[in-house]
């Protein structure tokens, strides 16, 4: 699936993982610069931060509606959260100019990762694409180990600019520098599947699931290569699966619906 906000059923994700244990070290209200193979993020409140991690989480599984409430929880915690306003921003749809317009009015001193965000922020906002990805290259290279820079480049280049060949190269770097980064090859898959290269598609696809083969998303992603190459059955199967995973991925099932009638229609 691609990562755009679904309708999955709301429910409360309680993970907290490693990258939390490591954030908790450099949470701080204040700005103090410490190296860090991630960048860190400018928060007051221990709970906003733990609902900002639960959330980048459940974003990486495609689990947008989990996403989307931790965020929430996260800036009801602090409201001054600017990286969680700035999340929020790109999976707010008709509500992202109020969510934009709290990110801006977030009164806090930002660190220097922050401060490259905020600035492509306004540059996007402004038209300005090429200005926005010139700061998030520059933050890529403050953070080259850390996966949600390059999330943020990937996301201006291939849905703003519609630069396909651009974000080939900064996902390439991004699985080169965080080799643990599955979702990249979920990213990789798309933007060969919108230039036609189905054969890199199938490919990216394939070590997406080899990399997380007990979540759903890398299921749903082959499927959709199965059914843009009209690859029914396969899809059907693909789709399935994913819903056998995670039965949230009530997306999946429809798609396996669709996939079946299609099958039947091809085989008349």
């Amino acid at each position: 699936m691609d990562v755009r906000l679904e309708n999955f059923e709301k429910m409360r994700l309680r993970i907290l993982t490693p990258g939390l244990a490591f954030s908790i070290l450099l949470f701080s209200g204040c700005t103090e610069e410490k190296p860090a193979s991630v960048m860190p993020v400018t928060t007051d409140s221990e709970l906003a931060l733990e609902f900002y991690e639960t959330g980048m989480v459940a974003y990486d599984q495609i689990k947008l509606s989990l996403a989307w409430e931790n965020l929430n929880l996260a800036v009801e915690q602090d409201p001054d959260f600017f990286m969680a306003y700035f999340w929020l921003y790109f999976m707010s749809g008709k509500d992202s100019k109020k969510v934009l317009e709290k990110a801006f009015q977030s009164d806090i001193q930002h660190n220097s990762g922050e401060e490259q965000i905020r600035l492509a922020l306004k540059y996007l906002v402004d038209g300005q694409d090429m200005k926005a990805v010139e700061h998030i290259q520059n933050l890529v290279d403050l953070y080259p180990s850390d996966p949600h820079t390059y999330k943020i480049l990937y996301f201006i280049q291939f849905h703003f600019l519609k630069d396909m060949e651009a974000a080939i190269i900064s996902i390439k770097r991004a699985i080169r520098e965080c080799p643990g980064f599955p979702l990249a090859y979920n990213y990789l898959g798309y933007t060969y599947m919108e230039l036609e290269q189905y054969k890199d598609a199938e490919k990216a696809f394939d070590k997406y699931i080899q990399m997380a083969p007990s979540t759903a998303n890398p299921f749903d992603s082959k499927g959709d290569y199965f059914m843009a190459t009209e690859q029914f059955g396969k899809a059907y199967d693909s789709y399935m699966k994913a819903f056998e995973i995670d039965s949230g991925f009530e997306v999946s099932k429809k798609k396996a619906k669709k996939a079946r009638l299609l099958q039947e229609k091809a085989a008349l």
